[in-house]
């Protein structure tokens, strides 16, 4: 990951998604983003379905976020959840902690820690990897 804003989302947004997967085994999509002083502030989607669709979630995030930037309140944005994925130059899916990282400065990148529950409570977690991905948050 290029930009350290990025970086400094991923690192806020990773304990919860270790802890709702080592509690739970999986988790809803949730995002924080970035003020311009550098202040990283966390957020959700409350929703009065107790399992709303995760596609719900990530659009009503990526709404708001698009809000924000577009009223210059934000550096940068992500958002965290629990996917399915294939590493690259493998077809086989594996479950991983997806972080969907957006820059003011244009950078969008998807960045992919592989996971594997071996019992309750206990996790294995295997090298990250990362993706271009498209802009959605800073068009």
């Amino acid at each position: 990951m290029a930009h350290p804003d990025l970086n400094a989302l991923k690192n806020a947004l990773l304990p919860l998604a270790k802890r709702m997967l080592a509690t739970y085994g999986e988790f809803f999509p949730y995002g924080a983003f970035m003020r311009p002083n550098g202040e990283i502030v966390d957020c959700g989607v409350q929703d009065r379905d107790e399992h709303p669709p995760s596609e719900k979630l990530l659009h009503v995030l990526t709404r708001e976020f698009r809000r924000r930037a577009v009223n210059k309140e934000i550096r940068a944005a992500g958002i965290c959840c629990d996917v399915k994925v294939s590493r690259p130059g493998s077809d086989v899916k594996t479950d991983a902690i997806q972080f969907r990282l957006e820059h003011v400065n244009g950078e969008a990148v998807d960045v992919f820690i592989p996971y594997k529950l071996v019992s309750v409570g206990k996790i294995e977690f295997e090298e990250m990897f990362a993706t271009a991905r498209d802009r959605e948050v800073f068009i």
